[in-house]
């Protein structure tokens, strides 16, 4: 009885997303970092000029952090979702010999697969991709974006003496499902092409070549170490105090350029600046908590300066 409860609820709920297909689907994917999932709320809810529904797919590996992001989700009167974590067991492709597979690209090509072949490619109308630390910081409307293209996303590059691939990668991106052929052959799978490691989202190098006629829109992103003075940069210095003209001349407002001198590293803008990623926010990369500490700091406090 309880099982068929929770069929009918899944079935329930799965209706109510894609009822409505003018609705845009924004789908983030949590893991360790609840407190992002209220930036990313509050962010949308100040800058995002269309119709939208925010999911948060619950990937927590141990029960004190999935009730947090549940937690979260409730306060925020957010549906979330929890991830099933034997996905992530099951064989996996990999990009070197011995990989773990629960490896941060491979969790994440798994949840992004996950969410599209669920619910995303179930929808009719515009999907979003976003990082768990990737935060709307402009005003924007993605459907007028997305007008004149199928995809937007950010493209990742490898070569060999055998070919050259592109692909787009699972921080950001716009789906525009009702566009897309065989939009359940699209997949974001990482591993190997050609014999060369590819990031998570790779496989999608092999729809896109495949469908050639679709209209995509391959944004840059402007990182911050690319932003300071080549003095700067040489010495291997976490701030630069020197690229004010530079920085303004790029079309980076007050607010921006406060918080870029504030001393926030590795972090990056898209989209014509209007999407911030603070990258690393699962930490990944194993920082010390002194460094995501300061860090996070750094960030509310920009945050909370363009939402006032």
């Amino acid at each position: 009885m309880k099982f068929l409860k929770k069929i009918i609820v899944t079935f329930t709920f799965f209706n109510s997303i894609v009822a409505n297909n003018s609705k845009i689907l924004i789908f983030t994917f949590s893991h360790n970092r609840p407190d992002f999932i209220e930036i990313q709320y509050k962010t949308f809810k100040k800058f995002l000029k269309d119709d939208y529904e925010f999911i948060v797919f619950n990937d927590a590996t141990n029960n004190e952090m999935q009730k947090n992001i549940e937690q979260t989700c409730e306060k925020l009167n957010l549906k979330c979702i929890r991830i099933p974590q034997e996905i992530h067991s099951q064989p996996y492709l990999q990009r070197w010999p011995g990989e773990n597979y629960n490896h941060p690209s491979i969790r994440c090509c798994n949840v992004v697969q996950y969410s599209l072949d669920n619910f995303g490619f179930n929808h009719d109308g515009i999907v979003c991709l976003f990082d768990s630390d990737m935060f709307l910081v402009r005003e924007f409307s993605i459907s007028k974006f997305l007008k004149n293209y199928d995809i937007m996303g950010v493209p990742q590059s490898n070569s060999n003496h055998k070919a050259s691939v592109t692909h787009i990668s699972v921080h950001l991106a716009f789906l525009n499902m009702k566009n897309l052929p065989d939009k359940r052959k699209l997949n974001f799978n990482c591993g190997k092409i050609y014999e060369m490691p590819i990031d998570a989202g790779g496989h999608t190098y092999y729809y896109l070549k495949d469908h050639p006629q679709l209209k995509i829109y391959y944004t840059s992103a402007c990182h911050s170490f690319v932003l300071m003075c080549q003095n700067c940069q040489k010495s291997n210095q976490n701030v630069c105090l020197h690229n004010t003209k530079t920085l303004i001349d790029l079309g980076f407002n007050q607010k921006e350029i406060k918080f870029i001198h504030s001393g926030a590293n590795n972090v990056e803008f898209l989209l014509n600046k209007n999407f911030l990623h603070y990258r690393g926010g699962t930490n990944w990369d194993h920082k010390t908590n002194f460094y995501h500490q300061n860090k996070t700091k750094m960030l509310n406090d920009f945050i909370s300066d363009i939402l006032n």
